[in-house]
């Protein structure tokens, strides 16, 4: 079995205020799609407003700009991405990867 990649992925806002506001329930809509796959586990806006972060398990980047070129967030101008890969060695309960070590 082998180690998954994780990814970060790091949004950038371009928009701000009522812009970004009504693109954001079909942003909400996509990202429902990408958590169904499987691909998204976790998400939300960065405390400082700036953007969001994205927690996602992908083969490679490619397979992520493909998703990541549809997001109404993109398409609209609202956001740019940046993409982090790492290979996870830990885990905690709260999460289940196979191929990586529980720490209890």
């Amino acid at each position: 079995m082998s180690t998954p990649t994780l990814w970060i992925i790091e949004s950038t806002y371009l928009k701000s205020g009522d812009e970004l506001a009504a693109v954001t329930p079909r942003h909400r809509a996509w990202l429902d799609q990408h958590y169904t796959s499987g691909v998204f586990l976790t998400s939300g806006r960065k405390v400082d407003g700036t953007g969001g972060v994205i927690v996602a398990q992908a083969e490679g980047q490619a397979q992520l700009e493909a998703i990541f070129a549809q997001d109404p967030f993109v398409l609209e101008g609202c956001s740019t991405y940046r993409y982090t890969a790492f290979t996870p060695v830990k885990r905690g309960r709260a999460l289940e990867l196979d191929g990586v070590p529980l720490v209890e």
